[in-house]
């Protein structure tokens, strides 16, 4: 085990990257600034390893590195803006670090280059457990999934009385295979933890296991958006689990885009959504259960038999599916989120691959009213762009006015110009701009001068 120091200024991605060493079984602390980072090598700290963003809010990383090899520490140095082979030998070469990333980078990788920098071997990587079978009155009609002891509202009766039991997107369409041909419970729907705790001790757990769920934050603190961009900066692979009251969502990733999604409301079943879309009358919702339960069948697959859809379109449905569930957690600004190294089994699951810089743009256009839009961009704004986007701008969807409207936003004109410069309606171009800042691709800076490079999309 060995001690990381994680020194990021991207909240959700330095929390990311702890839960990732906590799962390897070290221990883990991020610092979002360098003063805090050298704070953290005051007399006592002992650490092993650490790793150093280049591009910090308040001073150089190069300046942080350069206070770690004086106390002998190694260390591993990222930048999402000193990028290629100069940078990297640097890096190495000047500054001490033992190894350089350019983000977007794998994480997975990092953390193998980490702890051989900190002279750990690596943590044996268990497969995950198989759960233990539930018993039938825990489950509903055959491909729901296990109930969790918390009082839910009841999606058909309007009661907050009745439990509701979870479901899942794929109900849904992925319950993995064992060996015995038995369906196996998605994690993290089984037998696992039915509320979360504080991260548990590394030390606790043993070597080579996988972590229970940890809690990683608090809502009030970031945005759902904001922890998809984290994702996918890492190109991890992995569970981010959301929790708001009794209410509890999780997304799967693999390479940081979206995979699936779980959810524990009714109304977000694969049969409730497909009649709110009108694929399936109301009236035959009964039978498609039946059928679905009497052969063993997902929802989905049940309709694919029945001739109410083909695969193209069952596959479409889905991954609307998904973008209804995560664009629901947009606007919460109370709860928790929780990471978790463990990744869905693929055994008969329609592999989606949803890419969350267009989600958020859609969902912020889709799910934010005029009001809110205004709200949260008032006409005095200036808004930035992000030295060191998680996105590359030719991987967002961006039509010709949003891009232009981008091009604009160089903090030199407020909201207010930027609306009058447009061509698209007040509550599109607000919600472009949103969309943006959620995905860190625009900021809004302080007033106060800082060491940071100002960057320009070209007006």
């Amino acid at each position: 085990m060995a001690r990381l120091l994680i020194v990021e200024d991207n909240h959700e991605l330095a929390s990311l990257i702890v839960s990732a060493a906590q799962g390897r079984g070290h221990e883990a602390r991020a610092a979002y600034t360098g003063e805090a980072a050298l704070e953290a090598l005051g007399p006592g700290s002992k650490w092993d390893v650490a790793l150093v963003d280049l591009l910090l809010p308040d001073i150089r990383g190069s300046e942080v590195l350069s206070a770690l090899r004086a106390h002998g520490i190694p260390a591993i140095a990222v930048s999402g803006v000193y990028k290629g082979d100069r940078f990297a030998q640097e890096a190495v070469q000047v500054h001490g670090a033992r190894a350089f990333f350019a983000k977007p980078f794998e994480l997975n990788a990092v953390m193998d280059a980490l702890e051989e920098a900190g002279g750990v071997a690596p943590v044996p990587r268990a497969p995950p457990p198989v759960p233990e079978a539930a018993p039938p009155d825990e489950l509903l009609d055959g491909e729901d999934l296990i109930v969790l002891e918390e009082v839910v509202p009841d999606a058909d009766s309007g009661s907050g009385e009745a439990s509701s039991p979870l479901h899942s997107v794929a109900d849904t369409e992925a319950l993995p295979v064992h060996d015995d041909g038995e369906h196996a419970l998605p994690l993290p729907f089984q037998r696992r933890e039915k509320v979360w705790s504080a991260a548990a001790s590394p030390s606790a757990a043993p070597r080579g296991a996988l972590p229970e769920w940890t809690l990683a934050g608090e809502l009030k603190d970031t945005s759902v958006a904001r922890l998809l961009n984290a994702y996918y900066e890492a190109r991890h692979h992995g569970e981010l689990k959301l929790k708001q009251g009794s209410v509890l969502k999780v997304v799967y990733f693999e390479s940081g885009r979206i995979v699936y999604a779980a959810s524990n409301l009714g109304q977000e079943r694969f049969g409730r959504f497909c009649v709110r879309r009108g694929v399936l009358p109301e009236s035959r919702l009964a039978e498609v259960a039946a059928y679905a339960k009497e052969h063993g069948l997902r929802t989905g697959e049940a309709m694919l038999r029945l001739g109410l859809m083909d695969a193209a379109r069952r596959r479409q449905l889905l991954e609307e599916q998904v973008k209804e569930i995560l664009w629901s957690t947009f606007t919460w600004t109370e709860g928790q989120y929780g990471f978790s190294a463990m990744r869905p089994q693929r055994a008969d699951l329609v592999k989606l691959s949803v890419f969350p810089g267009d989600l958020v743009l859609e969902g912020v256009e889709k799910t934010e009213t005029l009001v809110a839009l205004r709200q949260r961009m008032p006409p005095s704004r200036r808004l930035f762009p992000t030295a060191d986007p998680p996105y590359g701008l030719h991987e967002l969807k961006l039509q010709g006015p949003q891009a232009l409207l981008l091009a604009y936003a160089d903090g030199s004109k407020t909201v207010e110009d930027l609306l009058a410069l447009t061509d698209l309606s007040e509550r599109q171009a607000l919600a472009t701009l949103r969309g943006l800042e959620l995905l860190s691709v625009l900021e809004e800076r302080p007033e106060a001068p800082s060491r940071r490079h100002r960057i320009t999309f070209g007006l």
